[in-house]
């Protein structure tokens, strides 16, 4: 019985660890891509900042929903927390885009979309990417 709860605490730490991760890597890639959109124009950068910022927000706020429900709990609240993390995240979502299309004068709105859907597909790309090393020493060591 203790083992297995030691090995929940670990599992969910490790849930934790890898969500923060995802994290660091949207804000790096939200960095990185302002930093390429400078080329083209100021408006482009701080457009595809936003985007990636939106994005950012939004799976930060989610990750800071679900774990903090501990792997003791019941798991009727864990899905609970889950949920309702989900739609506060859409909810998030939809408000800081009316914020950007409003607020942001001028805007790019291609820069803003492209850079949100390219920050929020990076924790599959990277988990893709982190998946397809783990497999590889795998084969090595067999």
């Amino acid at each position: 019985m203790q083992d297995d709860k030691l090995d929940l605490n670990r599992q969910h730490q490790q849930s934790k660890k890898l969500a923060f991760n995802f994290i660091k890597a949207q804000i790096l890639v939200t960095l990185l891509l302002s930093a390429i959109s400078l080329f083209f124009d100021v408006v482009t950068a701080y457009s595809a900042f936003a985007g990636g910022f939106i994005a950012t927000i939004a799976s930060a706020w989610f990750a800071y929903k679900v774990f903090r429900v501990g792997p003791e709990s019941a798991a009727e609240i864990m899905l609970v927390s889950a949920y309702l993390g989900e739609i506060y995240k859409i909810i998030l979502t939809a408000a800081l885009f009316i914020c950007a299309f409003v607020l942001i004068k001028p805007v790019s709105a291609v820069a803003l979309l492209i850079s949100y859907f390219i920050v929020h597909m990076t924790p599959a790309m990277v988990s893709s990417l982190g998946s397809e090393s783990s497999d590889i020493k795998i084969k090595r060591e067999r």
